[in-house]
């Protein structure tokens, strides 16, 4: 999904979305980013890490490494980070299969918002930013005088929280970690993970692409998340699409689509988190409107988002 884009790496068909994932030193994101590569959802991931060593892809997974690059069977691939962030984007941009997706993880002292701003310069657009919290540790490391700034920093500036590890910690402590996420973020969904063990569909986003998925294939997917999806032959006024947008109750973890707006116009719908985007979508105009969410089991409640939907976009 995304605009045409044309630039110094010529014409593109769509903007790549650029995904970051953060979370201070220990919190999980190696394990999240494995996780990820042995199950993209059907993507061609390109994902930038700071070393192949500590990546630790699994032997299995690796299919080839040479000039910079890992590739892996399913079409993923990997670039080294090394001292420049540029150079390592361009590398993927440029492969000779370019990614669906990128996601570049960055240091644990890193403020991954910073590295988000990538996203908004085109060939890329903006993925969400990820941020990792250790619910055994981070709010110890948030007091400490020498990375505590850094560690909030890091939550502020997330799009998506998850707290991982949540299997380490009691249901008392789990529950008064979240809350002072709640106070740091309070626009930013959670979700609680094990072993990196969160869908791809929700650490990147939904694919509309899949809505034609069997209603069985969808009942495989991660039983903690529920899905909604919406089409429409008929165009809808954009002032509604944007109402619709800012109405999604925040149980919405991740929500993207594209909406005619006319017979020849469509705007880009992407949700996640507080950061809720409209914009003109560029490419070719679908035949009908598809809009895809998901959210946690028992929070999100598909027939709300079909009632919103039935009231706006109309």
């Amino acid at each position: 999904m995304g605009a045409v884009v044309v630039g110094r790496w010529g014409v593109r068909a769509t903007a790549v979305p650029l995904t970051v994932i953060g979370g201070y030193l220990g919190a999980g994101k190696t394990t999240l980013i494995n996780a990820l590569l042995r199950e993209p959802g059907g993507r061609r991931l390109g994902v930038v890490v700071n070393d192949f060593g500590s990546l630790a892809i699994d032997a299995a997974l690796l299919a080839d490494a040479a000039d910079g690059l890992v590739s892996l069977p399913n079409g993923c691939v990997c670039c080294s980070l090394g001292t420049d962030l540029q150079a390592a984007l361009a590398t993927l941009i440029n492969a000779p299969s370019p990614p669906d997706q990128i996601v570049v993880e960055v240091s644990g002292v890193a403020d991954p918002a910073a590295t988000a701003a990538w996203g908004t310069v085109p060939p890329y657009m903006p993925g969400g930013v990820v941020v990792l919290a250790d619910a055994a540790a981070v709010r110890a490391k948030a007091r400490d005088r020498y990375v505590g700034g850094e560690v909030v920093r890091q939550v502020e500036g997330a799009d998506l929280l998850i707290v991982a590890k949540s299997d380490l910690v009691s249901s008392a402590e789990l529950e008064r970690t979240e809350q002072w996420l709640e106070q740091l973020a309070p626009d930013a969904p959670r979700i609680r993970s094990v072993q990196g063990d969160v869908p791809a569909d929700v650490v990147l986003g939904m694919r509309p692409d899949r809505l034609a998925l069997p209603d069985h294939e969808s009942q495989a997917h991660d039983k903690r998340y529920v899905r909604w999806s919406w089409s429409s032959h008929d165009p809808v006024h954009p002032d509604h699409v944007g109402r619709f947008v800012q109405r999604l109750p925040s149980s919405v973890v991740r929500a993207k689509g594209i909406v005619r707006v006319g017979l020849e116009a469509a705007v880009h719908v992407e949700v996640v988190g507080g950061r809720r985007d409209v914009s003109e979508w560029k490419g070719a105009i679908p035949d009908r409107s598809e809009l895809v969410a998901i959210g946690r089991r028992g929070a999100m409640e598909p027939d709300e988002l079909s009632t919103l939907a039935a009231d706006e976009l109309r």
